[in-house]
């Protein structure tokens, strides 16, 4: 009777410590899996730093007619896979407008978003157009344009100088229509003539 009994008393706490094992251990198990799954999109979701970067690249839109709409150059482009945008070092914009003439956009950097439809030139941007039969050049300077390339638009909320043959344009705030050769200066407009033969100002 006496080993009958504690057979069945160690039977009963093998199967206890065996039961509390496997949860013990299925425990653990879950609690490794959810962190790994945590940790994973944490990753995810803080993850910053470029998965590409290119040097000295050169860049052409096509036009569904096959015309080249513009070319982009740099000396670095950095893409970060994120938000899918792009830090270009030393950007150049290069376009042809209706007239024939070619028009350059240059800054010290820029940030492309949107699918490449918006362009934030930053630093010491010039953009200069060629002369034309009838046009002499012009050439605009700002330290800010947002250029929308598809669009051939240029806004600005910064100040910015437009200088041509015999005239120089300052305000602040610009918006400009490469398509219909509208320009706007929202605030603080002022212009400067100078006759031809006359010392420039």
């Amino acid at each position: 009777m006496i080993k009958s009994a504690r057979s069945a008393l160690r039977i009963r706490l093998t199967i206890i410590f065996l039961v509390v094992l496997f949860l013990t251990l299925g425990s653990m198990w879950v609690n490794m899996v959810i962190r790994k799954t945590a940790t994973d999109a944490s990753s995810d979701v803080q993850r910053t730093e470029p998965d590409y970067i290119v040097e000295n690249f050169r860049y052409f839109n096509i036009k569904p007619t096959g015309e080249a709409q513009y070319e982009a150059n740099g000396t670095k482009m950095t893409h970060y896979p994120a938000d899918d945008t792009y830090l270009i070092d030393n950007p150049v914009l290069i376009t042809q407008n209706k007239n024939g003439q070619i028009e350059t956009i240059s800054s010290k950097e820029a940030f492309v978003e949107d699918f490449n439809s918006k362009v934030h030139m930053r630093e010491n941007v010039v953009m200069k157009r060629e002369a034309s039969a009838g046009k002499g050049p012009l050439t605009l300077t700002s330290e800010y344009v947002l250029v929308f390339p598809d669009e051939e638009i240029m806004t600005s909320d910064r100040e910015v100088v437009i200088k041509s043959d015999n005239s120089t344009v300052t305000g602040v705030g610009l918006h400009a229509n490469n398509a219909t050769r509208e320009v706007r200066i929202s605030n603080r407009a002022r212009v400067t003539y100078n006759p031809p033969g006359a010392a420039k100002k």
